[in-house]
């Protein structure tokens, strides 16, 4: 009688499991969590928002002079984009940089378009960023840090505190070292198949390199960003395709950025 009295509390007890798992599904921490593409649009939003609050933005049609060239032929070669992408040019001569937000969002400061030396350097960087949205990168590195909870906090009640945070991490190099180097790989590709030598990227970290605009070679143990050596042999090492001829953009560059 004990035995069975003991087999039917374990029938019991696994058929209270089977229950809790039909109706409630099994959730661990973030296997199951994912930002929908509507909230990822809100959000998108909101930093947007925050950042022309901070910032002085270019009128779209000196984004399409400058940008439209370089990023049209990107996408061209860009097969099927998991978003419909969006750059924007940031008035601000001190800042080099370029970063991506959430939704195809990509920012241009044009400090970084004052420093490259030609329109292909800053089509590698785009590539760059744009590798950051097709690996899912910026959605990976926002749950990451804050979590589903916190997001859906912040779009609920657009608190502007939280939102301001969020700009700034994503503005920060806050991306690890694989991220980065994937995107790079990602960016050398799309290089290629846009007819741009991934070398310019080479030439481009070769210059942040001699100026002293990037960190130390011996600090990349303490950084998430890969050091500009690392980078520069990778550029410069990757294969093309037998046939390739880079095909130089018809723009004159500085009369163009003359008045950034």
């Amino acid at each position: 009688m004990k035995i069975w009295r003991e087999l039917i509390i374990l029938i019991l007890i696994f058929g209270l499991i089977w229950l809790a798992f039909t109706w409630r599904p099994l959730s661990i921490p973030g296997a199951e969590l994912k930002l929908s593409k509507e909230r990822e649009k809100d959000l998108a939003g909101l930093i947007m928002d925050d950042l022309q609050a901070q910032y002085e933005f270019y009128d779209d049609s000196i984004v399409s002079q400058i940008l439209e060239p370089l990023t049209s032929r990107l996408l061209d070669s860009l097969p099927e984009p998991k978003y419909e992408y969006k750059f924007h040019l940031i008035d601000d001569s001190n800042e080099i940089n370029a970063f991506a937000t959430l939704d195809g969002n990509i920012y241009v400061f044009s400090g970084l378009i004052k420093f490259v030396d030609n329109p292909e350097q800053l089509a590698g960087i785009l590539a760059h960023e744009i590798g950051h949205h097709e690996n899912g990168d910026l959605v990976d590195r926002l749950m990451k840090e804050l979590g589903l909870s916190v997001l859906a906090a912040v779009l609920t009640g657009g608190d502007a505190v939280m939102i301001s945070e969020i700009s700034k991490l994503l503005l920060s190099s806050g991306f690890d070292r694989k991220q980065e180097r994937e995107a790079d790989e990602f960016a050398y590709e799309l290089m290629a198949k846009s007819s741009i030598n991934p070398a310019r990227l080479a030439h481009f970290f070769t210059k942040l390199k001699t100026e002293e605009k990037s960190y130390p070679d011996d600090l990349e143990i303490i950084m998430t960003h890969p050091n500009s050596k690392n980078r520069i042999e990778g550029a410069l090492s990757y294969p093309l395709p037998k046939n390739f001829e880079e095909r130089e953009f018809d723009l004159s560059w500085e009369d163009l950025i003359e008045d950034l």
